[in-house]
């Protein structure tokens, strides 16, 4: 009975920790951020296009949220804030290429971001030796292609008076689902992560995601 018991508290450990998946995403970080004594009080600034934009707005009431807990206020109409912060987002289509396994990633230009790509062998056919050369398996001359998104998230924020820019925050992940809604969460989250972060830094971040 107590191996039974042990067994079946053993069962539902698993079944608990099978609802639990991880969400993936690259963080740059680079900021001027004064220390504790800086004045968060701030508004949105917007760009055109984002006003009066429902799928915006879902995403800033968000970001509200998570800058409310690192201590941000949102001032109302009338009073001037010391920050202003903006928010930007877009999804680019990407193709895998699975190919052997020195195959390097892929940069990306504008996010500064390096993409790791996995080992795919798609069949093995053994081909004789051929002029001294040895025989090999064909999956390893093989590419393999499908699409996948780069979903990818910005926060920027700025001083009002002087316009410094005292923070400037990237995250992205690669995806295979091309709705970015599904991410924006933990896009905010990742880059919001141990705020202000490490100046200068381009880390891999993970958060767990419990379905």
């Amino acid at each position: 009975m107590k191996k039974l018991s042990l067994f079946f508290a053993l069962a539902c450990s698993l079944i608990l920790s099978g609802c639990a998946t991880t969400f993936s995403s690259q963080v740059s970080v680079f900021h001027e951020w004064p220390g504790s004594t800086q004045d968060k009080s701030y508004i949105f600034e917007r760009a055109p296009g984002q006003e009066n934009n429902p799928e915006h707005k879902l995403y800033e009431d968000l970001l509200r949220s998570r800058l409310q807990n690192l201590g941000f206020k949102e001032v109302t109409a009338g009073t001037t804030p010391s920050l202003k912060v903006e928010l930007q987002y877009a999804t680019t289509l990407r193709e895998i290429q699975y190919s052997p396994f020195w195959q390097p990633g892929i940069y990306d230009p504008y996010w500064g971001l390096h993409f790791s790509r996995g080992i795919y062998r798609r069949h093995y056919i053994y081909y004789p030796p051929y002029w001294g050369w040895p025989g090999y398996p064909r999956g390893w001359m093989d590419i393999s292609m499908r699409s996948t998104y780069l979903h990818q998230l910005q926060i920027r924020i700025t001083e009002m008076n002087g316009n410094k820019k005292l923070a400037d925050i990237k995250a992205s992940s690669e995806q295979l689902n091309p709705e970015i809604s599904l991410y924006i969460p933990y896009l905010i989250d990742s880059a919001l992560k141990d705020f202000p972060g490490k100046n200068g830094s381009t880390s891999k971040v993970e958060l767990t995601v419990n379905n």
